[in-house]
């Protein structure tokens, strides 16, 4: 390879990301391009002249190839900043959204008044809400499970590297057994569990269809599985006034309120997201008091 600019570089990735059809092609070139120079977008363009050698060259095609491949652009440069943390991120976890950032910030803000919290995160893959609420509520005792070894195996390194404590434990929240392997009660249980029906999977991009890994995305044939399983458990696993609170899709937010609410948990409230999108279902256990009430009135199956 001969000698080219730093500017010849980007302007010739930008052209092939475009004809290959990547969404956002100038950032995605910036950001890989900056990853291999070590510098940032601000003197990328402030001397575009700088020759790049062939070590960096050769690291650069690589990355290049295989975004052109559509590989997910996090997956690529091997990880991704989540509420001011970097964490590591591979095949076998989902790649943390946006909507998950928020919807941690949320429950950051609604734990503020608990003090010493207990809270479980469930489907944890990168460790992503889990390492975040941790490292904003040391005193929070977190923990953490996900069926996937690999995702675990991720999130452990992520709590090392960033020095958290964090509890992780493989298991499988649809399994009867759930309950008897965490260690509750807890404060509030926290979840963005697979919701995809299988059938949509033509409908999303080549990123996620292609890449991220199917049991955290896809539910089966009942896109409410999962919110089934963390009711019936919330209710052995939750403190009374204990709250779950978890992701949704638009399309599905009111399922899941209706699915709380017929299994006698209280205060069941649906949030937007910045986008103005119904992600966020909260629910409360009732105190023990008004459980007992419950149970004497009627019996529920979600």
């Amino acid at each position: 390879m001969h000698n080219v600019t730093q500017g010849e570089l980007l302007q010739q990735a930008i052209q092939r990301l475009e004809a290959a059809g990547v969404p956002d092609a100038r950032r995605n070139a910036e950001w890989m391009l900056c990853e291999v120079l070590g510098c940032s977008r601000a003197q990328l363009y402030a001397y575009p002249e700088r020759p790049v050698d062939t070590a960096q060259q050769a690291r650069f095609a690589e990355l290049l190839s295989r975004r052109l491949q559509r590989e997910p652009l996090q997956y690529v440069l091997g990880y991704v900043e989540f509420l001011g943390l970097r964490l590591e991120v591979g095949p076998g976890v989902l790649v943390p959204r946006p909507e998950t950032e928020w919807l941690t910030e949320r429950v950051l803000q609604e734990m503020q008044p608990i003090l010493t919290p207990r809270v479980l995160d469930v489907g944890t893959g990168s460790g992503c809400i889990a390492l975040a609420i941790k490292h904003h509520r040391r005193d929070a005792e977190v923990w953490a499970c996900d069926i996937s070894p690999e995702a675990l195996a991720i999130a452990r390194r992520n709590a090392e590297r960033l020095g958290l404590d964090v509890h992780w434990q493989q298991a499988d929240v649809l399994d009867a057994s759930f309950p008897v392997q965490m260690p509750g009660p807890f404060d509030l249980i926290v979840s963005n569990p697979p919701y995809l029906s299988i059938h949509e999977a033509n409908e999303l991009p080549p990123e996620v269809r292609d890449y991220e890994p199917p049991v955290a995305l896809y539910a089966g044939e009942d896109p409410l599985r999962f919110y089934r399983a963390l009711a019936r458990h919330g209710h052995l696993l939750l403190k009374p006034d204990g709250w779950l609170a978890c992701e949704v899709p638009a399309h599905h937010g009111t399922d899941v309120i209706m699915l709380f609410e017929a299994a006698s948990y209280q205060t069941v409230r649906l949030e937007r997201d910045l986008a103005g999108n119904p992600r966020l279902v909260w629910a409360r256990r009732p105190s023990q008091t008004t459980e007992m009430a419950i149970n004497n009135r009627n019996t529920w199956t979600p």
